[in-house]
């Protein structure tokens, strides 16, 4: 943990939570279900979330982590991980290269457990249920073609509350590549893009109307007659 993170809340969710784990053996599964509930009462949501499946992916040894709840009830939701959210960077990194061509799943420890890096992961997919529930931000009613760019001002938003909270996420360079790789090829994004990054990273409130009018304002094509700009040799 950075100096510049600091602890969730010792409490541990609601006493009326429910948390089942597929597989129900997971080796991480005790102190990963201690982060989980500290995660769920760092973000107001002891008296909304009652029912959480977990689902780890053991033959992912990425990153990768999703949310799934129903739009008119919030009491229940499947959160699904990649085995590399359990560990550090340099744990993946690590299996990346002495399993990288191997099959199966690398022998996983407790003691190999990254509080930071599950908490992380916990909390950014929390939040875009929290989003859902206070402000009724949901991708579900949105166009499959505009989700992920959607879902990326969204994640842009998520970490940039995290970081002025103090609490685990990505940092900003990190959030901004991951922006950049998924938006660059918007017509206007080489244009707009870094004033709406700046906007999403430092907005406290914000709703469905806001992130489709930034996605928007990439989307739109380029007015007759203007040539994007090439880079000389």
């Amino acid at each position: 943990m950075t100096a510049a993170t600091r602890p969730l809340h010792a409490a541990h969710g609601g006493p009326g939570l429910r948390v089942r784990w597929h597989p129900p053996d997971f080796p991480l599964r005790e102190a990963a279900e201690g982060v989980l509930r500290e995660s769920i009462r760092e973000l107001g949501l002891s008296d909304v979330v009652r029912d959480v499946h977990v689902h780890v992916d053991l033959r992912n040894r990425d990153d990768h982590a999703y949310i799934e709840w129903n739009t008119h009830d919030h009491r229940a939701a499947r959160l699904s991980f990649a085995l590399g959210n359990f560990v550090t960077p340099a744990r993946r990194r690590a299996w990346a290269r002495t399993w990288g061509r191997r099959a199966g799943t690398p022998p996983v420890l407790p003691r190999q457990f990254s509080h930071k890096c599950f908490a992380e992961a916990c909390l950014h997919e929390l939040y875009h249920l929290r989003d859902d529930h206070e402000a009724g931000v949901d991708l579900a009613a949105h166009p499959e073609e505009d989700r992920e760019a959607l879902n990326e001002l969204w994640n842009v938003w998520i970490d940039g509350r995290l970081n002025r909270r103090g609490l685990p996420a990505m940092t900003r360079g990190e959030r901004h590549r991951v922006f950049v790789r998924t938006l660059t090829h918007y017509p206007r994004f080489a244009r707009r893009g870094e004033r709406i990054f700046n906007a999403l990273w430092t907005a406290d409130h914000l709703g469905p109307k806001e992130l489709r009018a930034f996605l928007a304002e990439i989307q739109s094509p380029l007015d007759a007659g203007t040539r994007a700009k090439r880079g000389g040799r």
